[in-house]
């Protein structure tokens, strides 16, 4: 899995789940992925669940395991509220469960052609028959 790039209270940056990081945040948190996004989705969350999650989110994704302890610690210090990393979490757990978003805003979703929006080879609409 690709990984994800999310902004959060201390930056912008990738973050990708593997298995071992996985593993290391179920240790920590004593639940599996899904439960985890449902307690925080719920507002049932610890600190440690967006911690954690955020933190070996920017492991999987190549920084080292120094760098991001220290970078998520400066962030956890110096963020107005904690709430700030419920959205980033859940983001990052939400790659891990289900894929990187792929439906980007804009995108155009073909319409399927129905008896009011056809028209004839003049460009007239077509007549609706019932």
């Amino acid at each position: 899995m690709q990984p994800v790039v999310i902004r959060w209270p201390g930056g912008e940056h990738a973050f990708r789940l593997g298995i071992g990081e996985l593993r290391a945040i179920q240790q920590l948190t004593d639940c599996g992925p899904e439960f985890l996004l449902h307690r925080i989705s719920a507002a049932q969350w610890r600190v440690d669940d967006l911690r954690e999650t955020i933190r070996n989110g920017l492991i999987g994704a190549g920084m080292t395991h120094v760098e991001a302890l220290k970078l998520v610690d400066n962030a956890f210090a110096t963020a107005p509220a904690a709430i700030a990393f419920k959205v980033p979490a859940q983001e990052i757990l939400a790659a891990y469960l289900y894929g990187p978003p792929d439906d980007p805003v804009g995108e155009d979703i073909p319409v399927v052609p129905t008896p009011e929006t056809e028209t004839t080879a003049d460009g007239s609409s077509a007549p609706i028959t019932g």
